[in-house]
């Protein structure tokens, strides 16, 4: 069940891809969205929506699609899209013989599945958590970075720790998130509320099969430059920071930069807005929209390297580093919490000091004058990375997990 699927982000791509593992890997699997998912033409499984295509429906998304385009109002259609999106999902629990209702991004709005979960008895839940709860921006920037921060602080308020409580005696629920650090710190959320049910499962990932040159990839984005590349890439959100990355490009002529990727929520302001002034509009490539799955590729090999600029309290798991090994481009990554981590243990790239230009000036430099042996290093652990997390051992472990609800002796 993924109601956040139609947005950009990595919803789609976990919708689409986790969806089709899990089919391949034998499981009998549906996918529940409320209006579809941005990349239609790549679900594989059984897909039900909670808006139709036809009739009310076709006129509702109609009218979504304007509420969506104001931050707030957004906001307040995600809740109201997760609700029904869970509400449909309970009624459909017997009638398709469920065994297990498998969440995906269960935030923001965590107690939901427990508020509409209260009135039945020993269903099964795997919700799946990004940490974005627990590792909110510290740093507001604009008011609705702040009315998003108050939102956060509601959600996690003791208040629904009784519901919490109540829900889990009568019903088995396990929480899927990606990283150790999350794991641990959603353990002693709300003074350990959800502990011994927090398990971790890493993002999945596989290669890509649509190999282009660089040649070609830069003429498809219209890019004529002999200059190093470097791409900034996906959906922007409170926690990444490419004013670090415009700051250090600005004194540096010699580097080409590509920015791609649309707006999460309206958490942010435009990307044109970020860039400002400070780099040549001659050696930058800005594309504020989603970019297809047909797309990436083109923006990936068009780079050398991917730039993954996050600030200091981000502490969720950067689903970039996972899209750029897929295409086996190196990274130059900030120093952030699980990122430093698989950066310093599978080593796809350089590492630089999370919103410090200079330090990113310097792994940027670092990064070019590497010889040609040294950056195939660099693209063989990318492709180490990519095996080791692939989406069929993705599968397995959630295949692990879902025998976790299914035996008599969880709680």
């Amino acid at each position: 069940m993924c109601p956040f699927a139609h947005y950009p982000g990595h919803f789609s791509w976990a919708a689409t891809r986790e969806t089709a593992a899990l089919k391949q890997a034998g499981i009998d699997v549906r996918l529940l969205t409320f209006s579809g998912v941005i990349d239609e033409c790549e679900v594989k499984v059984p897909q039900i929506t909670v808006l139709s295509k036809t009739g009310m429906g076709h006129y509702l998304r109609r009218f979504f699609t304007v509420v969506r385009k104001n931050a707030i109002t957004r906001w307040m259609l995600m809740s109201f899209e997760t609700f029904l999106t869970l509400a449909k999902t309970v009624t459909l629990k017997k009638k398709l013989a469920i065994d297990i209702i498998h969440v995906r991004d269960g935030e923001p709005y965590v107690f939901l599945s427990h508020l509409l979960g209260l009135p039945y008895k020993n269903y099964r839940w795997l919700v799946s958590l990004t940490a974005s709860n627990i590792y909110p921006p510290t740093e507001i920037k604009n008011k609705k970075q702040l009315v998003y921060t108050t939102a956060v602080k509601v959600i996690n308020n003791d208040m629904w720790k009784p519901l919490y409580k109540q829900s889990m005696k009568r019903n088995k629920f396990l929480f899927a998130v990606q990283n150790s650090m999350a794991q641990k710190d959603y353990s002693n959320y709300m003074n350990g509320v959800f502990s011994g049910r927090v398990e971790c499962l890493p993002v999945g990932v596989s290669p890509t099969d649509h190999i282009i040159s660089k040649e070609e990839a830069r003429q498809f984005l219209g890019i004529s430059t002999d200059k190093p590349v470097l791409l900034a890439f996906g959906a922007y959100h409170s926690g990444k920071d490419f004013e670090t990355i415009f700051r250090a490009l600005a004194d540096m002529p010699d580097i080409y930069f590509v920015l791609a990727g649309s707006r999460a929520f309206g958490l942010g302001i435009s990307l044109q807005d970020i860039a400002g002034g400070g780099i040549d509009v001659n050696r930058m490539y800005i594309k504020d929209y989603y970019v297809p799955e047909e797309e990436k590729p083109y923006y990936f090999f068009a780079a050398d390297a991917a730039v993954l600029s996050y600030t200091k309290e981000f502490l969720s798991t950067t689903s970039l580093l996972w899209e750029s090994c897929r295409f086996g481009i190196p990274v130059i990554a900030s120093d952030n919490g699980d990122l430093k981590a698989l950066m310093e243990t599978f080593k796809p790239g350089l590492l630089f000091k999370a919103q410090d230009v200079d330090s990113l000036k310097e792994a940027i430099t670092r990064f070019i004058e590497l010889r040609p042996g040294e950056v195939k290093k660099l693209k063989e652990n990318c492709h180490k990375f990519t095996y080791q997390f692939s989406m069929k051992k993705w599968a397995q472990r959630c295949i692990k997990l879902y025998n976790l609800l299914l035996a008599p002796d969880l709680a």
